[in-house]
């Protein structure tokens, strides 16, 4: 088992030594603040709805976006906001 401050060393290291990207889900948490807690920026923290629409849309654009980073390096910020808009829009109907 690995503390938070272990994890976050790691994550470190290997976004600097190798240039990884981590994208963080969380359902029924605050991603963003956990996430934050272990290296991972808030810019790749993402809520979601852990219902079967949030999920199939989770992996949907978590395919893409690894797609996208395998050809050109970069992570596709606008598939994550298309998680985000999904809590924002599906979330406040509860």
């Amino acid at each position: 088992i690995y503390s938070p401050a272990e994890i976050k060393a790691m994550v470190e290291k290997q976004e600097e030594s190798y240039g990884w990207e981590f994208i963080f889900l969380g359902a029924n948490i605050d991603a963003i603040v956990t996430a934050g807690s272990i290296g991972i920026r808030p810019d790749r923290a993402l809520d979601y709805l852990a219902d079967g629409k949030g999920t199939a849309l989770n992996y949907k654009i978590l395919s893409e976006t690894i797609g996208t980073f395998r050809t050109t390096g970069r992570v596709d910020d606008e598939g994550l906001n298309e998680i985000r808009r999904d809590v924002r829009e599906r979330g406040r109907k509860k």
